[in-house]
């Protein structure tokens, strides 16, 4: 490592979670609208506050046992797959190195987000495309160096997809997340009775279940009978792709992210509210465009795009802790 990637290392160990999202939503407007709400996900999905208890505990397993972690929870261990849900995913081998030659020479002078930016336009301009689809992926490319350290984030890129399985573009993708499924000559006479297609799974083919009108997602994918347990050991057999143990908010087991418009889920509830309080989990809103949901709390009235989260855990006992050493 270089004295300047030290101190560039060390100038983004300065930030937290809640700077991140100020950062982000600072971000936003230069985000293309396909990535928007996932670069918001991920940055939920992978908290600093998370990485932060694991690496300074002296018992990392023991502290992942406390906080009832389940899944892959630790970022380097998905380094060049965590942001697959992103279209700008595609560029992640060509961001990956580029980020890391911009911190061997980057000055910490500048603001974070004005980094972010500067090296993004750099990216756009070797890779040919529009600047706006790779700000977002960038953005998550400073966040990964900040949690795996330099010598992780410098290897190269793994063999991969990276994004050869989206067959469409970024604004058919926009506009087929906005679009609902046709209901057949008479929908406009159905009511409970119509159906509709959640996606759990963009990036993969076939990765879809049905959910009938204002059903919550948890007991719609419940109706998937694949063999998604295999895939990922916290889902149930018989269950469904979403991890699920109560489907009553207690848990928080089902946690996801929304890729799609919110006007066709329900907002969020109080009980729900309350409950990520307690669960502690980054990125939640409490407002109706929330981009991170309980899913046994989602009633649908329309297609959905989610994506589902590689771990889950009891996470506001870090949140809880901060307080205590604050009082």
């Amino acid at each position: 490592m270089s004295n300047n990637e030290n101190h560039f290392y060390v100038f983004l160990n300065q930030h937290n979670d809640s700077e991140w999202a100020r950062v982000i939503t600072e971000l936003l407007p230069s985000i293309h609208p396909v990535d928007q709400r996932a670069t918001r996900i991920w940055f939920a999905f992978f908290p600093i506050k998370l990485h932060r208890a694991l690496a300074n505990s002296t018992d990392p397993e023991e502290t992942a046992k406390s906080l009832l972690l389940k899944g892959k929870y630790r970022l380097a261990d998905q380094v060049d797959s965590s942001a697959e849900f992103l279209y700008g995913h595609r560029y992640w081998p060509d961001v990956k190195r580029a980020v890391a030659e911009y911190a061997a020479t980057a000055s910490n002078s500048l603001p974070l987000a004005t980094q972010i930016r500067e090296a993004a336009g750099r990216i756009a301009g070797k890779v040919k495309a529009d600047e706006s689809l790779l700000v977002g992926i960038t953005a998550i490319a400073f966040g990964t160096l900040q949690q795996v350290g330099p010598d992780d984030f410098n290897r190269p890129a793994q063999p991969g997809a990276y994004g050869r399985n989206w067959k469409r573009s970024p604004d058919k993708i926009v506009e087929d997340r906005a679009r609902d499924d046709n209901q057949g000559i008479f929908g406009f006479l159905k009511t409970v009775d119509k159906e509709f297609t959640v996606n759990f799974s963009e990036y993969t083919p076939g990765s879809t279940f049905r959910l009938v009108n204002m059903q919550d997602l948890t007991m719609a994918a419940a109706k998937d009978k694949r063999d998604h347990h295999l895939r990922d050991q916290r889902c149930m057999a018989g269950e469904g792709p979403i991890p699920v143990e109560c489907r009553t908010s207690s848990c928080g087991t089902c946690w996801v992210g929304v890729l799609s418009p919110t006007v066709k889920i329900s907002p969020p509830g109080e009980r729900e509210i309350n409950r990520w309080v307690y669960f502690g989990y980054e990125g939640f809103t409490g407002e109706d465009d929330s981009p991170i949901r309980l899913a046994c709390q989602m009633k649908a009235s329309g297609n959905v795009t989610i994506v589902i989260p590689p771990w889950n855990g009891m996470i506001g006992k870090l949140d809880e802790k901060k307080q205590s050493e604050a009082a």
